[in-house]
């Protein structure tokens, strides 16, 4: 279980089974949707991982997950999970197990009898969610509350994530392979232990190209559907140098001295004057 007094938060995000019912998030939504960065280069209505950390806090996002229910017309209703919290916290060992977990479902192929779906329907029951979406205004914190302690009872029945070994820095690799799945895993558990970077879980990238336009300074894991072997992302590229004179490598710019022609201009008029001046001495003598 989940230790008591865990600054690890969770959202679940689903809808009624009728027809004319929307998504929204029970008890409440996480304070920013940050994941809608990523909106280019996922459908988050298929499955998807987001995983950030900037060394002091974390977030994780795992969406398309199927659930037990079913609406008017036989659709699949699909949780969303949300969780953030402070790095190093105990309680962040669960996103581990739901990664590890939600990856083998993918994997796999499976429907809702997956790990992390039957985790989730045991928790949140349909009776339970569709008391939580009739909450009004006021009793809103109350299932927020209640709504988290339940996906968090979820993900730590979760089994163990099998150990893998992570590459170094940045890389792509495919979601079906086993090797790929555990090093992404061990990424995931490092982010939210502390380690900067992102682990993202895409399914609009096509390959190698596409992850590493995704670059920035701290390291980068992706998995996509394509079956690309495990790649070590390199870039992004430097500017190319400019096409004109560099400008000096050292010390402060100078500017080009001033041509002092107003004073010219005045003595050679002063000259010319007084050799008029001599020449009518001269031809009055």
């Amino acid at each position: 279980m989940v230790a008591a007094g865990s600054a690890v938060r969770a959202f679940v995000q689903t809808r009624g089974t009728g027809r004319a019912t929307d998504y929204a998030f029970l008890g409440g939504a996480p304070p920013e949707p940050w994941w809608r960065e990523y909106r280019d280069v996922t459908a988050f209505d298929h499955p998807t991982v987001l995983i950030t950390s900037d060394g002091r806090s974390w977030a994780a996002y795992l969406s398309g997950i199927p659930s037990a229910r079913v609406d008017a017309v036989g659709t699949v209703v699909r949780w969303t999970l949300a969780l953030d919290g402070p790095c190093g916290d105990p309680a962040a060992g669960c996103v581990g197990a739901a990664v590890a977990a939600w990856l083998d479902d993918v994997a796999g192929g499976r429907d809702a009898r997956g790990q992390l779906p039957a985790a989730l329907d045991v928790q949140l029951p349909a009776a339970d969610v569709q008391r939580w979406l009739g909450r009004g205004n006021g009793a809103a914190s109350i299932a927020a509350a209640e709504v988290g302690d339940r996906v968090l009872a979820a993900l730590a029945s979760l089994p163990v994530p099998a150990a893998g070994a992570d590459d170094p820095g940045s890389w792509v690799g495919a979601v079906g392979s086993v090797a790929a799945r555990r090093a992404f895993t061990a990424r995931a558990m490092a982010l939210v232990a502390g380690r900067p970077g992102r682990a993202l879980l895409l399914n609009l990238l096509g390959g190698t190209d596409d992850a590493a336009a995704l670059l920035d300074p701290n390291p980068l894991a992706v998995l996509v559907e394509a079956g690309v072997p495990r790649t070590r992302l390199v870039g992004p590229k430097k500017a190319p140098p400019p096409s004109g004179p560099r400008a000096p490598a050292a010390g402060p710019a100078t500017e080009p001295r001033p041509v002092a022609t107003a004073p010219r201009v005045l003595g050679a008029a002063i000259l010319v004057l007084a050799l008029l001046v001599t020449a009518l001495l001269v031809l009055m003598i």
